[in-house]
Protein backbone atom coordinates (compact mmCIF):
# COMPACT_ATOMS: atom_id res chain seq x y z
CA UNK A 1 0.00 0.00 0.00
CA UNK A 2 2.73 2.28 0.76
CA UNK A 3 4.20 1.96 -2.64
CA UNK A 4 1.06 3.08 -4.14
CA UNK A 5 1.33 6.22 -1.89
CA UNK A 6 5.04 6.99 -3.07
CA UNK A 7 4.10 6.79 -6.90
CA UNK A 8 1.30 8.78 -6.18
CA UNK A 9 3.31 11.51 -4.63
CA UNK A 10 6.27 11.10 -6.88
CA UNK A 11 3.43 11.45 -10.24
CA UNK A 12 2.35 14.63 -8.31
CA UNK A 13 5.44 16.22 -7.93
CA UNK A 14 6.14 15.68 -11.70
CA UNK A 15 3.05 17.20 -12.56
CA UNK A 16 3.62 20.29 -10.30
CA UNK A 17 7.57 20.86 -11.00
CA UNK A 18 8.45 19.97 -14.56
CA UNK A 19 11.10 21.93 -15.66
CA UNK A 20 12.75 20.36 -12.23
CA UNK A 21 12.51 17.00 -13.82
CA UNK A 22 13.61 18.47 -17.14
CA UNK A 23 16.95 20.09 -15.74
CA UNK A 24 17.34 16.78 -13.36
CA UNK A 25 17.17 14.52 -16.48
CA UNK A 26 19.72 17.22 -18.32
CA UNK A 27 22.25 17.15 -15.40
CA UNK A 28 21.94 13.30 -14.92
CA UNK A 29 22.79 13.12 -19.23
CA UNK A 30 25.38 15.61 -18.86
CA UNK A 31 27.14 13.58 -15.63
CA UNK A 32 27.04 10.51 -18.28
CA UNK A 33 28.67 11.97 -21.26
CA UNK A 34 31.21 12.86 -19.07
CA UNK A 35 32.15 9.89 -17.63
CA UNK A 36 31.54 10.88 -14.03
CA UNK A 37 28.77 8.31 -13.06
CA UNK A 38 30.20 5.58 -11.07
CA UNK A 39 30.04 2.16 -12.91
CA UNK A 40 27.97 -0.71 -11.65
CA UNK A 41 29.11 -2.44 -8.32
CA UNK A 42 29.80 -5.86 -8.26
CA UNK A 43 27.77 -7.78 -6.02
CA UNK A 44 29.05 -9.25 -2.69
CA UNK A 45 27.52 -12.17 -0.83
CA UNK A 46 25.13 -11.39 2.10
CA UNK A 47 26.81 -11.81 5.46
CA UNK A 48 23.36 -13.73 6.41
CA UNK A 49 23.42 -16.50 3.59
CA UNK A 50 26.38 -17.11 4.60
Amino acid sequence: MASIYRALAEHAKREAYPEAVEAAHANFATLGTAGKLPGPRLARPDRASL
